[in-house]
């Protein structure tokens, strides 16, 4: 469970920081309907979205098994691959070796022009990268049980990212190199302008204070892990209350969370697709809990609106990391609506919380909804779409989804992709992206 649920991770500065880790989308509804769940999201997974969504279930027994995984990016992976590709270290290495082999010619006519080539690309993608960047896994896992008003649980999220710390005052090649000037062999100090192809004296002051490869070997400039793996698994239960205005149902969830947490750094020249081998040595196994509560209001002036909040984490739960850090997970909190009629069911969420990011200065704060086709029990054909209201980068969402099977075993498949779309090796990816099988089975 350990490998499926983690991604990625990294280095904090402050002894703790706090973070909403964002409201991730699970299941086979709500992620399809725009990542609208909290006033709809009955049976399985009403643990999770909305406690007090037990009390309105419509089957004695529900089991639900859902896996799947998110992606975002945000200017990174494009560029880090690039620079893989080339090897940073390797062609300062390779061009230290050439002027120490070549030193008077190479000061009369600059280096080779694959070498110039290389440091073009290396200080054009590392300017290209800016300050707003990541690329974030975000893989699920869950299992819910709903009986009666009690509903049960294990539900995985992980949040594991890479970002790239890029000091901008610390982007020249300037190396240090032995050569042999009159008989005499020495240390000196060489700077090369890629754009002139010109090698030109410097000095160890320039050295320590605008040399990139200086700020590789003190990690000035790195690519930095961070993120943490948990489980929830709640305990859960709701009840109904009449009114003279409608039912009013209030439920809670009191959750054991195990967590592992990750925290470290990487060369920035590290490919994408070799992050995941870098944490072994960066990861920290701890444990948590935390408490949710929901409610949910039905009034009787209009049958089928249902009004649904839900408070998520609202003790703030701590993980340790392996450094001695603390990550705390701060409140959430998500206001529902829902509307059924005919074989129709409309759903929007919007979170009420503004929630960071492993990607530093990248909060999320979703808005949306979609619309749910179900004319028979077997089949249902679901659409929405979402918009982060905190950042602009992802652009609109567009959900779906498709279930259909026997009431005891159903198959369910649900995406989200994004309208806007970064650059990897070449193609055209989108921001952001989920997909996610589920398999229900319906009881009594």
């Amino acid at each position: 469970m350990k490998t499926l649920l983690t991604g990625l991770l990294l280095l904090l500065l402050v002894p703790c920081i706090g973070l909403a880790i964002e409201f991730q989308p699970i299941g086979y509804k709500a992620l399809s309907m725009g990542g609208a769940g909290v006033a709809t999201s009955t049976g399985s997974l009403a643990p999770y979205y909305n406690p007090a969504l037990l009390a309105e279930h419509h089957h004695g027994a529900q089991i639900s098994v859902s896996g799947g995984v998110g992606i975002r990016e945000v200017n990174l992976a494009d560029h880090i691959d690039t620079l893989a590709d080339i090897g940073i270290t390797d062609t300062i290495d390779e061009a230290i070796d050439y002027v120490e082999n070549n030193y008077v010619q190479a000061l009369a006519s600059g280096l080779p022009p694959e070498l110039q080539k290389k440091f073009q690309t290396i200080i054009s993608e590392l300017k290209a990268i800016g300050t707003k960047n990541g690329l974030q896994l975000m893989p699920t896992a869950s299992a819910g049980l709903q009986i009666g008003n009690f509903g049960l649980g294990i539900f995985g999220l992980a949040e594991g990212t890479a970002h790239a710390v890029i000091d901008p005052h610390y982007l020249d090649i300037i190396v240090p190199v032995d050569v042999t000037i009159n008989g005499v062999p020495q240390t000196v100090y060489v700077k090369y302008d890629p754009d002139q192809n010109t090698l030109s004296p410097s000095t160890l002051n320039q050295y320590a204070s605008s040399s990139l490869e200086y700020a590789l070997d003190h990690e000035l400039t790195y690519l930095k892990l961070s993120g943490m793996a948990y489980l929830e698994i709640p305990v859960a239960y709701a009840h109904k209350f009449p009114t003279p205005w409608g039912d009013l149902d209030l439920g809670g969830a009191i959750k054991l969370m195990p967590g592992w947490t990750y925290d470290g750094i990487v060369a920035v020249d590290t490919s994408s697709g070799d992050i995941n081998s870098k944490l072994k040595d960066y990861d920290k196994t701890d444990t948590s809990w935390g408490i949710d509560l929901g409610l949910l209001f039905k009034p009787h002036f209009l049958k089928g609106l249902s009004l649904g909040l839900v408070g998520k984490n609202l003790n703030t739960p701590e993980f340790d990391t392996v450094t001695g850090q603390t990550y705390k997970i701060d409140p959430q909190a998500r206001l529902g609506i829902a509307y059924d009629f005919s074989a129709f069911t409309l759903a929007l969420d919007a979170d009420l919380t503004k929630n960071k990011t492993f990607i530093p200065d990248y909060d999320t704060q979703y808005i949306g909804g979609g619309i749910s086709f179900h004319p028979w029990s077997w089949f249902s054909l679901r659409a929405g779409a979402m918009q982060n209201i905190a950042e602009s980068e992802e652009g609109l969402v567009l959900t779906g989804g498709l279930g259909m099977g026997l009431k005891w075993f159903q198959l369910d498949l649900a995406a989200q992709v994004s309208t806007k779309s970064g650059e990897f090796d070449g193609n055209d990816i989108p921001r952001y992206m989920r997909i996610q099988a589920s398999i229900v089975s319906k009881w009594f």
